[in-house]
């Protein structure tokens, strides 16, 4: 049975972008990532231009599982593999605006932009709950 997570947009503008992710209670499993923010489907810049990368500038979460393993994973979605760049366990928040934020470093060829979430086993009460803020670039 695979989970049902809950993807909103709650902000899209020319600058920033604010994302909520949730699962809440149901069992299941994922053995790969869900794109959570597809970079290519992101309201267009100022002067039309498509949004080509993005920057995790905040993040807020509260994660409860039953194995420490069963932690959520934010990945940078790259043709020559996926790469982590944040694991997420707890409840907590961090703040990376002081160095303008988190980006992917393989900027190259292979990298889309899009961010995955990957939450390796969810188990009857487990709860994911994520809402980060993102900086837009053109």
């Amino acid at each position: 049975m695979a989970y049902d997570p809950t993807i909103n947009t709650q902000f899209d503008g020319t600058r920033k972008l604010i994302y909520s992710f949730n699962i809440d209670n149901a069992g299941g499993s994922t053995t790969g990532g869900t794109t959570v923010i597809d970079v290519s489907a992101l309201a267009k810049g100022k002067q039309n231009q498509p949004c080509t990368s993005i920057a995790l500038n905040r993040i807020w979460f509260n994660i409860s599982t039953t194995a420490v393993a069963d932690s959520a994973t934010l990945q940078w979605e790259n043709s020559g593999g996926d790469e982590t760049f944040l694991v997420l366990a707890g409840y907590d928040d961090k703040n990376f605006s002081s160095i303008g934020g988190l980006v992917n470093p393989n900027t190259g060829g292979n990298a889309n932009g899009d961010v995955n979430i990957v939450i390796p086993a969810h188990s009857t009460g487990d709860i994911y709950s994520i809402v980060s803020e993102w900086i837009k670039y053109y």
